[in-house]
């Protein structure tokens, strides 16, 4: 009985690990595919960005149907939501940063639950290990570092970015997202500055902070968005429970 007991849990072991190795092909993945589409579709115009909107909700939507559980929905919505008014602000009103067409592309908000899942995913599939939050940190923190004393375009904001990062860890699940924000949302920011999709203004709206071509601060602003997520993600669940028409039970 004990060899039949240890035989099921290595297989379940085994079933689990592959799944994890699926997830995180399928979220890498995706993430990188879709960032990499926006250099495909920006100079086809708003027509092209609308319909990679559209794929990219397809794709969002099924993952969420059919893996995903009511809280982590309920977090994707307020990530969109978040980011959506971010983006307004940002662009609008801050002039902190330019789109390749100067608009505010239709995937946006697709894109931003796209990376969202992403982070989700390569959390759940890096061993649980105390030391990599740690790693994290301190690889964003000597890139401030780097970018505010070394950099030809100095960058004050990214010192300030680390500084809410840091505090940000002391929200627990914040803090095991950290690696896992690294690993996704640098590469894309990378490959969108790379690529012209975006362009970093040199100064804030105030003229008295400096921003560098490729921030460090987007580590910091990722955690916070995300960390709010997670914070209004139960409520808004349980207002949803308390007060959604309930079908009518058979007569």
């Amino acid at each position: 009985m004990r060899a039949l007991a240890c035989g099921e849990s290595a297989f379940l072991s085994g079933v689990r690990g592959c799944r994890f190795r699926t997830d995180m092909l399928w979220g890498l993945g995706g993430a990188a595919v879709c960032s990499s589409a926006v250099a495909v579709v920006d100079p086809l115009g708003p027509p092209g960005q609308l319909a990679l909107a559209l794929g990219m909700c397809a794709m969002v939507a099924g993952w969420l149907a059919l893996r995903e559980e009511a809280l982590v929905r309920v977090q994707v919505l307020a990530v969109v939501l978040i980011t959506s008014g971010v983006e307004v602000a940002a662009t609008r009103w801050l002039g902190l940063w330019d789109y390749r067409l100067h608009n505010l592309p239709a995937y946006l908000p697709a894109l931003h639950a796209v990376i969202f899942l992403a982070v989700l995913v390569v959390t759940r599939c890096l061993p649980n290990r105390r030391f990599l939050p740690g790693c994290a940190l301190a690889g964003v923190g000597l890139w401030a570092a780097w970018q505010l004393l070394l950099s030809e375009r100095a960058d004050t904001v990214g010192v300030l970015w680390f500084l809410v990062l840091l505090a940000l860890c002391r929200h627990r699940e914040t803090a095991t997202r950290v690696p896992a924000i690294v690993v996704v949302t640098v590469p894309h920011d990378i490959m969108a500055t790379g690529t012209g999709m975006v362009a970093y203004r040199p100064h804030d709206v105030t003229g008295l902070m400096s921003i560098a071509a490729q921030p460090s601060a987007i580590v910091g602003g990722y955690a916070l968005i995300y960390c709010l997520a997670s914070l209004m993600a139960p409520p808004l669940l349980g207002l949803w429970r308390r007060y959604a028409p309930r079908p009518s039970a058979a007569s």
